[in-house]
């Protein structure tokens, strides 16, 4: 009995009920007339034998009609269940005809139904049209069929499959089994709700996969058993048992097995449960399609998010052009380097944004040949203000079936590359200065102190009035200035190794003031000293501190003119320091730093005093860092302070002490 109209195109039905339509075949299970009709739309889809037989419409015809052509009274197509209801059915030759119509819906919403005519007098409970009642009954499972394409999971698709089997058998015992993970021949069963019964079958299916098709899917106890499951059903004494894989032509996706005693399923129960696997084999071909298909976009989605975190993370400028080297795409460096956002340069010519010192038409040309290229050497290219910079241009094509598809421009901005080599070779001048100095300063110490000697006799033996007193003590002055020179020098060019003790930093400042507070009296200069705690113990060579502090609170006295001022010195714990530190606060009242020289105060040979070295600030600074600590320096008009942090002696330290 097969459906002769014509399956719908796509603006009748969607993609989803085509597909059932064609795979289940659902009017061949029906032994009377029927039609499958579209409520929302007002369309007949299909219609069986049974239903041309009756009417006596044509294929042609019946396509084109609405159901009030065939139920001419207005008719209810909600869904009846159990219930019939009488209407009158129009032939092909006018005539009406009394009938009973029961419906089945075959979706959730029941926009798709079953129209099932069958004789007025049509008795389900009748001994004689009870197969027929069974047949029609079957309709009730289909409207479960359309929830097999609803389902969004393997899982939850097997077990509706699993649902609509257990309703149509009615079967006291059903299993589902599905392919071992690591070994597709072997079936392994899996875990249903408590209704299903299968806790006491096999765990393994004991199948032959190569002798599927031949099995009795529906098997009978008086028949030899076939496999272990068969023998299962006769050790339960059952009648029966059904055997519905889910397979294509090369693979089995799943088999579910049903055991139980009456009554036996019957042919066109057997008929339903084929259209029920062949159903749920679409819907599984279906979700594998959407899982793989998720899973390219997934990794698409990760490649061109590894792409994209690669380009915009380059230190090195990116520009895709088109063949016809147009801009593309340009990533963040390229934007920094060239001053241009990419939706300002999105499709305009490369020649008008990246304009040099010499042309790069070759470079393009090459690259759209096929050929890398690159050029680096004396570059220089502008910004989108006229701001020349060096720079290396690297062109790669690329290319698919030997055609250029797109070309790609690496872009390095050599400005910083330049400043760290000017700044390695002033290092490099400076470390052979420094071994210079040491040398020279070495060298020379031994004649500046014979010189020295030599004009201390003769300072001795001359008498204040000689006219060259004066002259001889000028220059022991001057000798003495030179002594202090080369031992500045010798101190900052050798590194010495100290050696931290707990010192008590509050002490040695008061007994550095002390030394120095005559000379600050003489020059009008008052001091202010605090210390808190009264004994800050700091983890510090003493020579060394001592140093540091003699420098600073020197340099402080130097910057007040001769009009005094004020030096404070404060002792403190560090706020957020770690690990704990102390930090000396040398302020004075003095004329300042200036801007220009304060970035490179502690730098070797920088000073604001005419007579200075240099190298004093470079020895403080090289004294706090050999002790873990650090120096900070600020200065306004007015005023210049310095910032020592060290850190401070632990417990252990002290009692050590």
């Amino acid at each position: 009995m097969q459906a002769r109209l014509p399956l719908p195109d796509a603006n009748r039905v969607d993609s989803t009920e085509l597909d059932f339509l064609r795979h289940s075949r659902i009017l061949n299970l029906i032994p009377t007339a029927a039609i499958v009709y579209r409520r929302d739309l007002d369309y007949i889809l299909m219609a069986n034998n049974k239903f041309f037989d009756l009417c006596h419409f044509s294929d042609e015809e019946l396509p084109t009609m609405h159901l009030i052509d065939l139920l001419p009274e207005e008719t209810d197509t909600n869904v009846t269940g159990d219930d019939t209801r009488p209407v009158r059915l129009r032939l092909a030759d006018g005539d009406l005809v009394q009938s009973a119509m029961r419906v089945f819906s075959l979706n959730v919403t029941n926009s798709l139904v079953v129209l099932a005519f069958y004789p007025p007098d049509f008795d389900p409970q009748s001994s004689e049209n009870t197969i027929m009642s069974s047949q029609i009954d079957m309709m009730d499972p289909f409207s479960l069929l359309n929830n097999l394409n609803e389902q969004n999971s393997s899982k939850s698709l097997w077990l509706t499959c699993s649902e609509i089997a257990k309703k149509v058998l009615n079967a006291p015992i059903l299993g589902l089994y599905l392919p071992q993970s690591d070994n597709k021949n072997a079936f392994i069963k899996q875990d249903l709700p408590s209704h299903f019964n299968c806790s006491q079958l096999p765990k393994k299916a004991g199948l032959d996969t190569a002798k599927i098709p031949a099995y009795h899917f529906l098997w009978q106890s008086d028949q030899a058993p076939e496999h272990p499951l068969h023998e299962f059903t006769l050790s339960k004494d059952f009648n029966y048992a059904v055997l519905l894989p889910v397979r294509d032509d090369k693979v089995c996706f799943s088999i579910l097995f049903a055991t139980g005693l009456t009554p036996i399923p019957s042919t066109e129960t057997m008929r339903f449960l084929s259209v029920l696997a062949n159903h749920t084999k679409t819907a599984y071909a279906r979700l594998m399609a959407l899982e793989n298909a998720s899973k390219r976009l997934q990794t698409m989605r990760h490649i061109v998010q590894i792409e994209r975190g690669i380009t915009e993370n380059m230190s090195e400028g990116l520009i895709v052009l088109t063949p016809d080297l147009r801009i593309a795409e340009m990533n963040f460096a390229a934007e920094n380097i060239l001053g241009y956002a990419a939706n300002e340069v999105y499709l305009q010519d490369i020649t008008m944004v990246l304009i040099g010192n010499e042309s790069l038409a070759k470079l393009y040309k090459s690259a759209q040949q096929g050929i890398s290229t690159i050029a680096g050497t004396n570059l220089l290219l502008n910004d989108r203000h006229g701001n020349a910079f060096p720079a290396q241009l690297t062109c790669v094509p690329v290319s698919i079936d030997d055609q250029v598809k797109s070309i790609i421009i690496l872009l390095r901005d050599l400005s910083q590359t330049e400043q760290l080599l000017q700044h390695s070779r002033q290092l490099e001048q400076r470390a052979f200065l420094g071994e210079v100095s040491a040398v020279f300063a070495h060298e020379v110490k031994n004649p500046i102190n014979s010189i020295s000697t030599g004009l201390q006799f003769m300072g001795m033996t001359m008498a204040p009035e000689d006219p060259n007193y004066n002259l001889v003590m000028r220059l022991q002055q001057d000798c003495q200035r030179l002594t202090h020179l080369t031992d500045s020098t010798l101190t900052f060019a050798k590194p010495i190794e100290y050696q931290p003790l707990p010192l008590n930093l509050t002490s040695l400042l008061e007994n550095i003031l002390e030394r120095w507070g005559p000379r600050m009296t003489r020059l009008n200069i008052s001091y202010l000293f605090e210390s808190e705690p009264p004994n800050a113990i700091v983890l510090a060579d003493g020579r060394a501190i001592e140093q540091v502090f003699v420098n600073l609170i020197s340099n402080g006295i130097q910057a007040m003119d001769s009009d005094g001022g004020t030096l404070s010195i404060s002792i403190k714990p560090a706020e957020d320091s770690q690990p704990p530190q102390y930090e000396v606060c040398v302020a004075d009242s003095g004329t300042g730093i200036p801007d220009d020289l304060i970035k490179h105060i502690f730098e070797p040979f920088q000073t604001t005093k005419s007579t200075g070295t240099g190298l004093g600030l470079a020895i403080t600074k090289r004294i706090v860092t050999a002790h873990k600590g650090n120096i900070f320096v600020e200065s306004y008009p007015g005023g210049t302070m310095f910032r020592v942090l060290l850190p401070m002696a632990t417990l252990e330290e002290k009692n050590d002490k």
